[in-house]
């Protein structure tokens, strides 16, 4: 486990991953921890694989108030926590965790943050049919998100046909909508993109460094669509370019980003966090990787 900077006597929070050199969420956090003046800092820690467990033991030990969690583990850290909590403990998955004295209990702001990001088109995704990328724990967070705000049905799509029917099985039992899983394919994309209204992609295509990638193309964009990447970095990721040019309306994971972190920050401080301060940092952040 390597991590970005030291924390000296400060309180410790965190994120685990791998990679996270292009994470932004130390500059969010600790933004809003110095304007709020809180003894705390937050700090990257790229995690190997097989080093998962170790990590969260480890900064149980350091006595971290908690961390998040992002790719690969949002699923597989499960197995090492204590307890699950609220959206959680209904789609198995996990981007927050708070340390409660001996306990480790795990949250997922995620949903939060993607229903924030689109409450705006609320009106929009009542009775709709949604595409998404992928079938980790973003896009697990991203299907409860959209059942919520009204969503009709989802189809989940990835590069791996049974990890995407494994996905819609689990979820269909737990989300009340019809829920399926496909095989990423040319031919699957263009089918359903195009009679989908909402696309999301919740997998790291096009983040940066390789931000010139997208799976779908302007031409398999419906008009009128409403598109979502759960990418930041890049803001304007390729997929969003391409969803431009198709005339759909785009939503930037960076929105995505700002809102769960407030969530996770509330959970660790017990504080409302100063979103103005949050974003700001975020976006002077972003501007290191153009």
């Amino acid at each position: 486990m390597s991590a970005q900077t030291s924390f000296g006597n400060k309180r410790l929070v965190g994120l685990v991953g791998h990679p996270v050199k292009h994470s932004i969420s130390p500059d969010i956090h600790n933004a809003a921890f110095n304007h709020l003046n809180l003894n705390y800092v937050y700090i990257a820690f790229d995690v190997k694989e097989n080093a998962l467990g170790a990590a969260v033991k480890g900064l149980k030990a350091l006595g971290a108030a908690g961390f998040n969690v992002t790719i690969p583990y949002k699923q597989r850290v499960v197995k090492f926590l204590d307890k699950l909590v609220d959206d959680a403990k209904t789609i198995r998955t996990v981007n927050t965790v708070v340390i409660e004295k001996d306990r480790m209990v795990g949250y997922n702001t995620d949903v939060l943050g993607v229903i924030n990001a689109l409450i705006p088109y609320k009106d929009m995704l009542s009775g709709c049919e949604a595409l998404i990328l992928g079938a980790g724990g973003g896009a697990s967070a991203a299907a409860l998100a959209l059942a919520r705000l009204g969503c009709n049905g989802i189809t989940f799509v990835s590069r791996t046909p049974s990890k995407a029917r494994r996905l819609a099985y689990f979820l269909r039992r737990r989300i009340k909508i019809s829920v399926k899983g496909l095989g990423l394919s040319a031919s699957n994309l263009s089918t359903i993109a195009k009679v989908c209204n909402v696309v999301i992609n919740a997998t790291p295509v096009g983040m940066w460094p390789n931000s010139g990638y997208s799976l779908l193309k302007r031409e398999q964009i419906r008009s009128g669509s409403l598109v979502m990447d759960m990418v930041y970095n890049p803001p304007e990721t390729m997929l969003l370019k391409e969803a431009k040019l198709a005339g759909a309306i785009c939503v930037s994971g960076l929105d995505m980003l700002i809102f769960q972190a407030a969530e996770s920050f509330k959970l660790w401080t017990s504080l409302e966090p100063p979103i103005e301060v949050m974003k700001n940092a975020a976006i002077e952040a972003i501007g290191r990787f153009a």
